[in-house]
């Protein structure tokens, strides 16, 4: 057991690292004003930040940190295993997401806004509508409030918690992160660690979380990304009875 969370002790040092920068956001959202003027620049740096980690995309940034991890020298097999590991995290992460909004009903920032501009009677009165209530909603007030936030209010009117973003971004950080660090790619770790960081801002910029989301959704990563199995035996027999040894080499490879 020991040696198995020594093999996972960079990812989770660094989940824990996020934790302790995330903590603090909770000071700055008192300054986060929803009715605030908007740059574009502002606007278009939170949306491509989001993106990135969100459903449009998120197969993107796994493509190019599956590329960047190509220059981690390791076995074949070893490859296979640490793939297979990340899908069958990635698919409990996304599973349990969908499963936990539904279970707490967490409503999200902005339809604490939408309460005070007196538009629905209560936060939660919000899920009530149907799609079409819900975006006259969010387009009464678009007025008020930048079309940089509400395009992504009208995008995703589903609840809070647990952030699927941030979910997403705690497996990046704790897979890739992890093997980034542990074959001293440190460059390519901060990089990562920064755009984790800035992903989870936009969120809460964006008012589609609350802090508690966010640090939620990496101590569920932790614990997922902590259990996971190593699945190098099974690769490895796996290996063995195709006899891929001939086709690949046993040694690291970039």
């Amino acid at each position: 057991m020991k040696a198995h969370f020594n093999t996972k002790r960079h990812g989770l040092g660094l989940l824990l690292l996020l934790l302790l920068v995330i903590a603090p956001m909770t000071l700055l959202v008192s300054h986060i004003e929803l009715l605030s003027h908007v740059s574009d620049l502002q606007g278009f740096s939170m949306t491509l930040l989001t993106h990135s980690a969100g459903s449009s995309g998120f197969l993107v940034t796994l493509a190019v940190l599956c590329s960047l991890s190509l220059l981690c020298r390791m076995t074949p097999k070893a490859r296979v295993a640490l793939m297979a590991q990340l899908g069958l995290i990635l698919v409990i992460g996304f599973v349990a997401k969908t499963g936990l909004k539904h279970l707490t009903e967490s409503p999200r920032p902005y339809t604490e806004l939408l309460t005070h501009q007196l538009l629905i009677p209560n936060p939660s009165h919000f899920y009530k509508l149907n799609e079409a209530q819900q975006v006259n909603a969010i387009e009464r007030i678009s007025n008020h409030v930048s079309e940089w936030r509400t395009l992504h209010w009208q995008g995703e009117t589903d609840y809070s918690f647990p952030s699927g973003h941030t979910i997403f971004v705690a497996i990046c950080l704790a897979f890739f992160g992890g093997l980034f660090v542990e074959h001293k790619r440190y460059a390519l770790a901060a990089v990562l660690f920064v755009w984790g960081v800035g992903v989870a801002y936009s969120r809460l910029w964006l008012g589609m979380h609350r802090p508690a989301d966010l640090i939620g959704s990496v101590l569920f990563v932790s614990v997922v990304y902590a259990l996971a199995p190593n699945f190098y035996p099974l690769v490895s027999q796996l290996w063995q009875r195709l006899k891929l040894d001939s086709y690949f080499p046993s040694k690291p490879v970039h």
